[in-house]
This record gives structure tokens, sequence and C-alpha cells, in this order.
């Protein structure tokens, strides 16, 4: 468990965050766009993901068709661990047009091609989760690491929550990889968050 500390120094970066976003009139969607012009439907922004080489850590910000997308999402965000085996999704996080978070979850196997791995390994990567990038994007990777941190309690339990929803549908269908590349399961797990409320009550916990 993150000590109380830890807590607000995530709040009080978040809060640094959308703080210089809102002075410079801009929003954390349009900053995740990296540059873009156009938002384009499926396209990854940035183009080749922004990857830490070093920790393995990546992530992408993308939208799904008009019709697949649930009211007032702008796009989300997919957050990845790569490791020699290949990679594991760790979370999705969902912006509204206005560029806040609105909810977290996790997808199953085929949505992201990846090696899916028990919850114990998932939670490994959310605790260890650290990006040091540079360049457009590098703030954009402080908010998506400060976040994980502020809301990980929420974050862990999603994880858990997907890996008894896979087994209770492998029991249910009998096989694995069925389950795990069934169109029928999107996302898995999912709930909704209140950044500006987090923060809040971080920091004046501490102020008090």
């Amino acid at each position: 468990m993150l000590i109380q500390s830890n807590l607000w120094l995530a709040a009080q970066e978040l809060a640094s965050i959308q703080m210089k976003y809102a002075e410079s009139r801009r929003t954390l969607s349009e900053a995740a766009l990296c540059g873009a012009k156009d938002f384009v439907e499926w396209q990854h922004y940035p183009a080749n993901d922004l990857v830490d080489e070093v920790s393995g850590y990546e992530f992408y910000y993308h939208a799904h068709s008009a019709d697949e997308m649930p009211n007032g999402e702008h796009g989300h965000f997919h957050v990845i661990k790569r490791d020699v085996n290949g990679f594991h999704h760790l979370i999705g996080i969902a912006l509204n047009q206005k560029g806040l978070p609105t909810r977290l979850f996790t997808t199953n196997q085929w949505v992201t091609g990846e090696e899916m791995v028990d919850s114990k390994k998932v939670i490994k990567s959310i605790q260890g989760f650290e990006m040091l990038t540079k360049g457009r994007m590098a703030l954009v990777a402080k908010w998506i690491s400060a976040l994980i941190q502020l809301f990980a309690k929420e974050i862990e339990g999603l994880i858990l929550e997907r890996d008894q929803k896979i087994a209770r549908l492998v029991a249910q269908q009998g096989n694995r990889e069925l389950v795990l590349n069934s169109k029928e399961h999107h996302v898995l797990t999912e709930c909704k968050i209140d950044l500006m409320e987090r923060i809040s009550d971080h920091l004046l916990v501490v102020n008090s």
C-alpha cells in the first residue's frame, strides 16, 4: 500500500499538471495527440506509442469509432508493460471532452493483442510504474504516472476482478483461449473516477 505522503505527492503533481494545462488553455486530451491536427479513429498517438526503453513501460492514446465510444468520451490511454516475453496491458484511462479522466478499465486479450498474464504480475507492474521521458509528451507521461499512483487501489481492484471474471467465463465455456479471444467480451472491468475530488481529498488531508 502507498503511504499517505506518496499519495499527497501524486495529488500535488496532478494538480500542478492540470493547472499548467488550464493556464495554457489546453486540455490533456489535446496534449495526448502529440501535435497532430486531426484526431483519426483508431490511430495511435503518438504514432509509434510513447515508449520508455529502460523500464519497458509505454502508452498510447486513441479513440474508437463514434458508435463504439461511451457518451461524452473523447478517447483513452492504453498503458502497457513490455518484457522479453512480449507485453501485457496494465490499465485503460478514459478522458472526457474536457480532458479529465472519467473511468478506468481493463480489457480482454484480443483488444490489444497482449499476452494475458495473471493479476499478481500486472499489479507488480502497476506498483513499479514510472516513465522517464523527454520531449512534448513528458508532461503527459508524468500525469499518467501520478494518476496510477493516486488510483492504485482502484486499479489493483479492477485487475483482480478481471481475473475473477475470466475464471467465471472459462468455467462456463470450458475454453480459456475462446474466452480471451471472444469479441463478446471487450472491456472486462471498469469503474468511474473523479480526479478533482480525489486531488482535493488528499491535499486537504495534509493541509488540515
